[in-house]
């Protein structure tokens, strides 16, 4: 028995909804704007891409910092009281996102930004279904994209304007392009992802090394391809980008006083704790590079498991993180949600709902009770990346058996 054809008005009739629906989703994103200043992490972006296009600046100039923190205090900002300096800090390569929206006065670039933002959370949950290769119930469906724009550092994301959605869309893009060997696609966006090296440092090497492994040479072709050129024309543009930028990020420590959740945890335990954060810091690594090793060569899910468990090794270890990173972890849940289903049947989609809830509104309560003036407490850094390290490792046997079982 053959289904019916779809009739032809359809697909312009959900063309039409969609554009629709972002229109209206950017409409209510600028009526915030207008409404509640801020987004200050989009705005030092914002301002060093406006005063390069516009005026001929160096982004890194402290020209472009200073016009940023007057946009910001109505003032020079003041180190000592830990104001934030709003330098660009971003390579120069991540113009290509920037630029456009640097052409637009503020409040609508900012509206455009969060309206990519939150279509951006909603895709991630979708990309997480896939990596993990996960039919979930209709409920479910639902349920995950909505949960990935409105928990908690979803929410922050979009607010500020981080551009860790960007960055998390584009790597989790490049495992999915590598789950269905679109391994073109897959080597651009690993490319494209330099332009946030603090979220891909370790992913990029991992992703490159185990496409070699499966002597699928497309991969490292096409991310040399892109990132060469990136940086190639980033030095036509602007020869002293490098120095410029590694100055900048020399001085990002002296204004952001959390280092990795490693070093906030040694910190509160032992006030000095650096001797612990590389202990600890260095057992992860080591622990992250056995599991390389061992999923060299390895099928898809052993390959999908190790990302994700180095994406969450990275959240602990880099020298300087921030809860709106969290995101990129969303496909990595969605793979521990994804073996309780296989593995428990209905009971696991409960399990998989209360995990949902839990978060959902357990992270918010957190942030509310510890909440310090309108600074977050140094308590977020901890629930999600603890809760995707183990979770992850508690399925390791499961990924295992299914990749020897299933994709022999």
């Amino acid at each position: 028995m053959t289904s019916s054809p779809r009739p032809r008005w359809v697909g312009p009739l959900v063309i039409v909804l969609s554009l629709g629906l972002i229109a209206g989703l950017t409409i209510v994103n600028y009526q915030f704007a207008q409404a509640s200043p801020g987004g200050n992490d989009f705005l030092a972006r914002w301002n060093a891409a406006n005063m390069w296009l516009k005026e001929g600046f160096n982004p890194y100039d402290p020209a472009v910092s200073l016009r940023s923190q007057t946009y910001i205090y109505g003032r020079a900002a003041n180190l000592e009281a830990g104001e934030d300096l709003a330098h660009f800090v971003y390579p120069l390569p991540s113009m290509i996102f920037f630029g456009p929206f640097g052409l637009l006065p503020y409040d609508q670039a900012r509206a455009l930004w969060m309206t990519v933002l939150e279509i951006g959370l909603a895709l991630l949950a979708v990309l997480g279904l896939a990596a993990a290769r996960w039919r979930a119930p209709t409920a479910l469906l639902i349920a995950l994209p909505v949960f990935s724009v409105l928990w908690y550092h979803g929410v922050r994301a979009v607010i500020v304007g981080q551009f860790s959605v960007i960055e998390s869309l584009l790597l989790i893009g490049a495992l999915v392009a590598i789950q269905r060997e679109r391994d073109l696609l897959a080597g651009a966006l690993l490319g494209l992802s330099i332009c946030k090296p603090q979220m891909a440092f370790l992913l990029i090497p991992f992703g490159l090394l185990w496409s070699v492994s499966r002597r699928r040479w497309r991969v490292p072709a096409a991310f040399a391809i892109v990132s060469v050129g990136l940086v190639a024309a980033s030095f036509a543009l602007i020869p002293t980008w490098l120095i410029d930028w590694l100055r900048q990020l020399y001085a990002y420590p002296s204004y952001t006083a959390l280092g990795s959740p490693i070093s906030i945890f040694a910190e509160a335990l032992l006030g000095d704790g650096r001797w612990l954060t590389w202990l600890l810091s260095g057992a992860l690594l080591l622990a992250l590079l056995w599991e390389w090793r061992s999923s060299m060569g390895s099928a898809d899910p052993v390959f999908q498991w190790t990302a994700a468990l180095t994406l969450a090794i990275t959240n602990l270890v880099a020298f300087r993180t921030a809860t709106t990173h969290y995101i990129v972890l969303l496909p990595a849940l969605s793979l521990m949600f994804a073996e309780w289903s296989r593995r428990w049947g209905r009971p696991g989609v409960w399990a998989t709902g209360a995990t949902l809830a839990a978060l959902g509104l357990g992270l918010w309560a957190l942030f509310l009770v510890t909440v310090e003036g309108n600074q977050e407490s140094a308590t977020m850094y901890f629930p999600v990346p603890i809760l995707s390290l183990l979770g992850l490792w508690w399925i390791r046997w499961w990924v295992q058996r299914r990749a020897l079982t299933a994709f022999r």
